[in-house]
């Protein structure tokens, strides 16, 4: 009887889980910033806690266009589909003072793509006597502001929040239920983004059918006042450089392009939940999910420039001959070296330069040009370069008696270039370069 023995090999392995914050990089790293900007808009729209930080730049010569005459009965043309225009003309035609016109306009063109006015008023202030030397009082300029939300269509505009702006709507709609609305605008809109019904009738003492018939009201209003002016443009856009590349005093500085939508957790959410006694438990986890989710989304893609930063520098930095120079000057680089200096996995560097650009003083290139293999092992001239010393000769060559590949090879050798004559011919078909022969018949 044969005896068989059972042996039972235990094998212990420990796979590696990728944490919410590393899968998110590589999310990100890959993304041009166009799909930057799209992902942000669609977290905008999603997570109540994240909002759009206003870009402040109160060093402007002028904010208003040298063209715009409030004055001018005549002014130019307006275009009803842009915002800017449409205010401008309503702005136009109202019975205010000169002063008064011009503060407005200058308002107009301080308010961010949503129709909101992010600015406080001691910085619009600010603003309005350095770039338009206009005095104002700040008891003034919040009339102004308030007199204009009552004046100016679409209704909403020049509030400072989604909050005062739904609240602006129904004050000017004569609600007969406006503090009631209101008390759910301040305290429930994370309810109603939930539908969570039952809390808001809790909280209020209202019935939910109440409760529905309001949050249905609400959600009709127009929640960014400026929403009603967006298009579709149907044309094809030239790719956002991911990064300019300019000349100053003879060195090539490397600026990160700053076009991305800034954002940040907006402090009335972290109020709210610092004071969450109020709040039901179920809207408390809510918040405390779109927080945490809004603050990551902020630290990884500052994460993000970084890396690109790094990157883009260190590629002008061994590319600068090729930028200032020519095409015969470029390096060859692999992705791995590249990754090897910065101490980052190769395919990372592949996320980052796949379908990207960089602007630079030879124009937009794409993020692969600055990557070229060499010829061969024993040279550090790169194929480009190569190619475009062939065409150099082939475009020297005496017209009655064209230079062979061989004739080329030999060329090459004195240059210290050492390359095969089939690769010459390869070069040459790439630069759609015709034969010895075709080109001495084509003379």
């Amino acid at each position: 009887m044969v005896k068989i023995k059972l042996k039972q090999n235990l094998k212990t392995t420990q796979k590696g889980y990728l944490s919410l914050e590393s899968k998110l990089f590589i999310k990100l790293i890959k993304l041009n910033i166009d799909e930057i900007n799209d992902l942000l808009e669609k977290e905008l729209l999603e997570n109540p806690c994240l909002e759009e930080e206003p870009i402040r730049n109160l060093n402007e010569k002028s904010l208003l266009p040298e063209h715009e005459d409030l004055d001018n009965e005549t002014f130019t043309e307006y275009d009803e589909n842009n915002i800017v225009d449409y205010l401008i003309k309503q702005i136009n035609l109202l019975n205010i003072s000169k002063k008064e016109k011009k503060i407005y306009a200058c308002l107009v063109y301080l308010l961010d793509d949503k129709g909101f006015l992010c600015y406080s008023n001691e910085e619009i202030i600010i603003i309005l006597k350095s770039q338009e030397n206009i005095d104002i009082s700040l008891i003034d300029i919040e009339e102004l502001i308030l007199k204009g939300q009552r004046m100016l269509d679409p209704c909403g505009i020049l509030a400072r929040t989604i909050n005062e702006s739904l609240k602006i709507q129904l004050d000017m709609s004569n609600n007969k239920n406006f503090e009631l609305y209101c008390n759910i605008i301040d305290n429930h809109l994370a309810d109603i983004v939930k539908k969570d019904y039952k809390n808001i009738s809790k909280s209020l003492n209202i019935s939910i059918s109440k409760v529905k018939k309001f949050t249905d009201d609400i959600s009709e209003l127009n929640a960014n006042p400026a929403n009603i002016f967006y298009t579709i443009d149907t044309n094809t856009k030239d790719p956002e450089p991911e990064a300019y590349v300019y000349i100053q005093n003879n060195k090539l500085i490397v600026q990160s392009n700053k076009n991305i939508k800034q954002v940040r957790v907006s402090n009335y959410y972290k109020r709210m939940l610092s004071l969450k006694s109020n709040l039901d438990s179920e809207v408390t986890e809510y918040l405390k999910e779109k927080i945490t989710n809004g603050t990551l989304l902020i630290k990884t893609i500052n994460e993000r420039e970084e890396m690109y930063s790094n990157v883009f520098k260190l590629l002008v930095e061994i590319q600068k001959d090729f930028i200032l120079k020519g095409e015969r000057y470029i390096k060859s680089l692999k992705l791995s070296d590249v990754a090897q200096q910065l101490n980052v996995h190769e395919s990372t560097i592949s996320r980052i330069t796949s379908n990207k650009y960089i602007s630079t003083p030879r124009g937009m290139l794409n993020m692969k040009r600055f990557f070229v293999n060499k010829i061969n092992s024993s040279s550090e001239k790169s194929s480009a370069a190569v190619r475009d010393i062939i065409e150099e000769l082939i475009g020297m060559e005496d017209k009655k008696s064209p230079l062979t590949d061989d004739n080329i090879k030999s060329l090459l050798d004195q240059k210290g270039i050492a390359i095969a004559r089939r690769t010459i011919a390869k070069y040459r078909n790439v630069l759609k370069i015709p034969s010895s022969n075709k080109r001495i018949k084509n003379k």
